[in-house]
């Protein structure tokens, strides 16, 4: 299988041509160097920008993002690395996805077939975005303490 390829700009590509047949073959648009500003007018400031092509989403992992950001030199020893993906059509206010986990990439799969570009958002050290400190499947259980008089 071939490893993705990064290269600084879109160019003249088809995406949907040159991935025509390939419904699981998609790019993403990297923006990473950078932060996020507040909520609610967000946006990703003096960030750089490369695309990754020829990722395949029925494989890709986090693992293979970190692997991007070594090869992109970006990669610090004492920070973390938050990823970020947004959901096409639309923007960094609302649409705004963790990509954390394998659970992630699956929700970024299910927009694959139709996109074969995703915006993804690197942050180092800690990230402003809320999507990483709520859950994602919010339970239902309700959990009280039941007193019972004593006999």
């Amino acid at each position: 299988m071939v490893r993705w390829k990064i290269r600084a700009s879109m160019d003249e590509i088809d995406l949907h041509e040159a991935y025509s047949g390939h419904p699981n073959v998609f790019s993403i648009k990297l923006h990473y160097s950078r932060e996020f500003t507040k909520f609610p007018r967000r946006k990703y400031v003096k960030g750089k920008v490369k695309y990754i092509d020829l990722l395949y989403s029925d494989i890709l992992c986090v693992h293979e993002i970190d692997e991007i950001m070594e090869e992109l030199h970006q990669v610090e020893e004492d920070k973390l690395l938050y990823y970020h993906f947004i959901k096409p059509l639309s923007d960094l206010n609302v649409g705004s996805y963790t990509l954390a986990s394998n659970s992630d990439i699956n929700q970024l799969s299910t927009f694959v077939a139709n996109n074969k570009l995703i915006d993804v958002y690197n942050v180092h050290g800690k990230t402003m975005l809320h999507t990483y400190f709520v859950s994602p499947n919010p339970s239902r259980v309700r959990i009280e303490e039941v007193v019972e008089p004593l006999v």
